[in-house]
């Protein structure tokens, strides 16, 4: 053992030594600076209780400023000792939990009378990660304004929840147009919450400004965000994203290629019509050519080259899903006026199919 120590080069040594040193100093104060929460777990009870009851009698209050509960959480300390500052902000976010409209309001104009919200955005340069986090969770949940310019430095940050809510705070707090830059710089993939997220945030808003998002349907950009532009493009039925997903439709990802031919029969186009089937007759997926039946059917209505397209797919096509497919958008494309008339066309269509290749 002792020759193996020899022959570590002294500088390897060093650095063990100094980082062991760095991350047991890093521990302690991690630990003296959650001592203040730790102790007097009795007395942090009586604290909860006590904002409780004062927070339920403030929410019933009409004009909650003028009364002296006010005056008793300052003199509590809330906005000096940190202890009970933290002790009173859990309480107050449990609050928010639940309420709506003007109680939420309510809470929301005590978090500031007291001027935590200053706090808060003071905490957002800190260099602990966990500060920065709880103080943008509050700033977001109370709609606190903060300076657009540390926000967007923010969504660049090394962490990548603090990056998340970065993001999640700037579509839900402001009204520019740059809101959606972050589409642009994120390097990561967004994962499936996050996708959820965002579009949630985004569709949630009416009244804020809208991107273009077909902008973002580009194979320059990461899969994920171009999924999501997808899916913003469909919701808000954006014919401007035709083109850049006819440009992308032939792309080697599946699912991708899947979810691009469902949008255009979302967008339900007639100058998609030729590109589907083109592309029908080179793709090899079965579920991409389910959806370009599909597709076709939404967009063919009483069209002719359309409705030819699907006869003749009868002709060639035995499988039963691509049948129960072609059949559904020929009855769309075809615009049959009721069950009997569309019983009726569909037998006229099996009549075209050889008894022994029939599987309907």
């Amino acid at each position: 053992m002792g020759n193996l120590l020899h022959n570590i080069p002294t500088y390897l040594l060093d650095f063990f030594l100094f980082n062991i040193i760095v991350i047991n100093i890093g521990m302690f104060l991690v630990f003296i600076y959650n001592i203040p929460v730790l102790i007097n777990s009795n007395n942090n009870k009586k604290l909860r209780n006590i904002f409780s009851e004062i927070l339920s009698e403030i929410i019933l209050l009409e004009n909650y400023e003028n009364t002296e509960k006010i005056k008793i959480l300052k003199k509590l300390k809330v906005q000096k000792n940190r202890r009970i500052r933290t002790i009173f902000i859990k309480v107050l976010k449990e609050y928010t939990i639940f309420l709506k409209g003007t109680e939420f309001a309510t809470l929301t104009d005590v978090y500031k009378s007291l001027g935590l919200h200053v706090k808060d955005i003071k905490d957002l340069d800190s260099i602990f990660a966990t500060r920065v986090l709880e103080a943008l969770d509050r700033l977001n949940r109370f709609k606190i304004v903060v300076n657009r310019t540390k926000i967007k430095k923010l969504q660049k940050h090394k962490n990548s929840d603090i990056r998340e809510l970065a993001n999640a705070y700037t579509l839900n707090i402001y009204d520019s147009d740059d809101i959606y830059d972050f589409f642009d710089f994120t390097t990561e993939p967004f994962t499936p919450w996050q996708q959820l997220e965002y579009f949630q945030l985004i569709t949630n808003r009416p009244l804020a400004p809208k991107a273009d998002f077909g902008k973002w349907i580009n194979p320059k950009y990461e899969n994920s965000i171009i999924n999501l532009s997808l899916d913003l493009v469909a919701y808000y039925h954006q014919e401007t994203a035709i083109e850049p997903i006819h440009s992308m439709i032939k792309i080697d990802h599946t699912k991708m290629r899947r979810k691009m031919i469902r949008t255009l029969g979302i967008l339900n186009q007639k100058q998609s019509i030729d590109v589907l089937m083109d592309l029908y007759i080179e793709e090899d997926d079965m579920k991409c050519k389910t959806e370009i039946i599909k597709s076709l059917g939404y967009m063919g209505y009483k069209n002719e080259k359309v409705i030819h397209f699907l006869e003749e797919l009868l002709k060639t096509e035995f499988h039963t899903n691509f049948r129960k497919a072609i059949l559904i958008a020929l009855s769309r494309a075809t615009a049959s006026e009721s069950i009997l008339e569309n019983k009726i066309y569909r037998y006229e269509l099996e009549k075209t199919v050889p008894n022994e290749q029939k599987i309907l």
